[in-house]
């Protein structure tokens, strides 16, 4: 038992998963400043920044783990969730839809991204290579870029370098990109109800009338 929980106390303290947890406290201190976007934007791109070391970390000193990497997504999805729920009413659907694909994705394990269902072939061109591909770089681009460059459009940030026309057209670009991630978004939800169903089915017992049928040939 001892041994059990010096176990699980290493992994909380594995090093990638302190960047996490420094990324969560970036993340709140994005928030408490978000009327500020000069404090907001520093905050919040330093969390996305140690969001790609504690990756490279976790790899360099053999410190990958479950925890870990449900931490990172949950890291990313709360972060997102913010920003979309605070600039916008509606912001919320997003965030949801993220959270359900977490819970979709999650209970494939760590493969996930290598999952074992027949995707049609628009979803298997995003997620190959594990989103390594211009398809999968698009949608993520469109994901991640998406709410910070709304943020910067409602807080003027981007009118000093550019016009509002090119403006719109950086937005168009990922607008797109976060189109094609929700269509695979959308893909994994309903793969996954879809997988419910049929496991509800496997494990449905038979009715009354079915061992009578049985019995009567």
């Amino acid at each position: 038992m001892d041994d059990l929980i010096c176990r699980r106390e290493n992994v909380l303290l594995f090093i990638p998963n302190l960047i996490g947890y420094v990324r969560v406290i970036l993340l709140f201190a994005s928030w408490i400043f978000f009327n500020n976007p000069v404090l907001f934007l520093c905050f919040y791109t330093a969390s996305v920044l140690l969001d790609g070391l504690d990756g490279i970390v976790a790899r360099q000193l053999n410190q990958t783990s479950a925890f870990g990497a449900w931490l990172d997504v949950a890291t990313d999805n709360l972060g997102r969730g913010m920003l979309w729920t605070l600039l916008y009413k509606w912001g919320y659907f997003i965030s949801a839809v993220e959270w359900m694909v977490f819970v979709c994705t999650h209970s494939l394990g760590a493969h996930w991204k290598s999952t074992q269902s027949n995707p049609p072939s628009w979803v298997q061109l995003v997620m190959a290579k594990g989103f390594k591909t211009p398809a999968g770089a698009f949608a993520i681009c469109g994901l991640h870029g998406l709410p910070v460059w709304l943020y910067g459009m409602n807080k003027h940030m981007w009118s000093p370098f550019m016009s509002h026309h090119l403006q719109l057209g950086v937005t168009g670009i990922l607008v797109s990109g976060r189109a094609l991630c929700m269509g695979v978004e959308v893909w994994f939800i309903t793969s996954h109800i879809k997988d419910l169903l049929a496991d509800h089915e496997q494990k449905r017992p038979l009715s009354n009338t079915e061992p009578m049928m049985e019995d009567t040939d």
